[in-house]
């Protein structure tokens, strides 16, 4: 098991993906993409936040971003996300993101710290019920 996660809180229209796993594969990252992607309640969610451990160390090299980036854009389903921000902690994954980012078709944003992810993500819900949600997610065992 790689603890890598999603939670979907249809209630909100929002979501959290936990990338935090020691090291990030390539068929990791598409499993977790794949699963999220065919989740009945995906089309129910607006905004996604997609949180990146300062643990994680890529295994993957800088031409696998445009081979995700083409995964990442093909549709499994109607796509209902208003916007979706990469929180990022350390130089290479920022590094990374930035690429990804810029080949992406969505509203995508990256950003360091949770109160600028709360204000990219544009959302309706209040910073407290965002942060609620995101401790709530850290307590649900994977």
């Amino acid at each position: 098991m790689n603890g890598n996660f999603y939670r979907m809180y249809t209630k909100h229209q929002f979501a959290v993906v936990k990338l935090q796993s020691d090291f990030l594969y390539p068929e990791d990252i598409e499993s977790l993409h794949k699963e999220y992607n065919n989740d009945p309640d995906y089309t129910r969610i607006q905004y996604l936040i997609i949180i990146i451990d300062e643990k994680c160390k890529p295994k993957f090299s800088i031409n696998y971003i445009s081979q995700f980036s083409k995964i990442y854009n093909a549709e499994y389903q109607v796509n209902n996300h208003k916007s979706i921000v990469w929180v990022v902690s350390q130089p290479i994954i920022t590094a990374l993101t930035h690429l990804l980012v810029l080949e992406l078709n969505d509203n995508s944003y990256y950003c360091s710290t949770l109160k600028k992810a709360f204000y990219l993500l544009d959302s309706t819900m209040d910073y407290n019920t965002f942060i609620e949600l995101l401790d709530a997610t850290q307590k649900v065992p994977n």
